[in-house]
């Protein structure tokens, strides 16, 4: 330090005690790669997330259910009953982490600010990881069995499959009131349910007016805008998410195939999040290669909860499972009865 450097301001400075010459910068420069991490999740609400302070791993509860009502006779002793628990322990993962190196000829040369551009892009790319990975985790879990099944009298997960589910409207349209119908069944109306599509399902939604002669309704769809109301009381949602290859690398966990799935219809029930740590920035001067690292990171660890709780939707059936299908066509039909052109009347004559 001298008085040439003592005298110059410092902008990136918090008071005038801060050593560092970025602290400000670093604090605006978070903000803005949360705020990009935030707006990439879809899957922020669906999932369960509990916070540790230490450790590597922790437990969820998982309640049974209790159906043994009945009458009391006079007189008689109430003994009272059970309610079978169970938990399911889920750990942490690696630290998630990105980062990008900026030289200070770059820095010293730019004539416009790469700061919010940067942030997004590393916000996007945290928010990208861990949407992917709960996503796998829906799936995962409408593969699974139930938690505590027999003793708990909770329902068997249940999946739905079509060949043409990708490109039938119809058939997207029948999985959502399958699902629907699974849920009211089952009691399972305590969170509400969600399905998650890759957009190009959505914009099919969003189109589909129904077979020839009359259109079928899908809720509040509006073909001008591409969006598409709830089916069945089941809010379709757009992602970019969803795992469409055979995943053999990386964390076992989040391994599996699929090459088949087209999306999942869940609650957040059927996933817990275990969180450690946020995200958080740093940025480092590294004067041995003339330049500024900045490291985003993140530290936490996905599991399946309650299985019963999301609905695989895929193009194939799975071998010994049971798919969650409605209870007949005919429950399905449209409110809109199709109207069928009439054959050409024919001439006395030609009786």
């Amino acid at each position: 330090m001298s008085v040439y450097t003592d005298s110059r301001s410092r902008p990136g400075a918090k008071g005038t005690n801060d050593t560092n010459d970025r602290t400000t910068f670093l604090t605006e420069f978070g903000g803005m790669v949360l705020k990009a991490c935030d707006e990439v999740m879809n899957y922020d609400s669906m999932r369960w997330t509990k916070q540790i302070t230490q450790g590597k791993a922790d437990t969820f509860p998982v309640i049974g259910r209790k159906r043994d009502g009945q009458e009391h006779e006079p007189g008689e002793l109430i003994l009272g009953g059970k309610i079978d628990h169970d938990e399911v322990a889920i750990s942490l993962d690696k630290m998630i982490v990105d980062s990008v190196f900026i030289a200070e000829i770059d820095e010293l040369m730019l004539h416009y600010s790469i700061q919010e551009p940067y942030a997004n892009q590393l916000g996007q790319s945290l928010g990208s990881i861990t949407d992917k990975r709960i996503a796998i985790m829906h799936i995962l879990a409408s593969r699974g069995a139930s938690i505590h099944q027999d003793a708990g009298n909770l329902p068997v997960p249940g999946y739905y499959w079509a060949a043409d589910l990708k490109t039938n409207a119809a058939k997207l349209e029948e999985a959502h009131y399958a699902a629907s119908l699974y849920a009211r069944q089952n009691d399972m109306s305590g969170e509400p349910w969600k399905s998650m599509l890759p957009h190009q399902q959505v914009l099919l939604l969003a189109r589909y007016t129904g077979i020839e002669g009359g259109p079928v309704s899908t809720g509040s769809a509006n073909r001008a805008q591409g969006t598409v109301g709830p089916l069945g009381g089941i809010q379709p949602n757009g992602t970019n998410h969803i795992p469409n290859v055979n995943i053999t690398t990386g964390n076992t966990k989040y391994r599996g195939n699929f090459s088949t799935t087209v999306g999942h219809i869940s609650n957040r029930m059927a996933v817990g999040t275990l969180e450690r740590r946020g995200l958080r920035m740093n940025m480092v001067d590294q004067k041995d290669r003339l330049g500024t690292l900045i490291i985003a990171s993140m530290l936490n660890g996905h599991g399946t909860l309650r299985n019963e709780c999301s609905i695989e939707l895929r193009t194939d059936a799975i071998s010994v499972r049971i798919p969650t299908k409605p209870a007949g066509c005919s429950d399905l039909m449209p409110a809109i009865t199709p109207k069928r052109s009439r054959p050409p009347a024919r001439s006395e004559g030609g009786r």
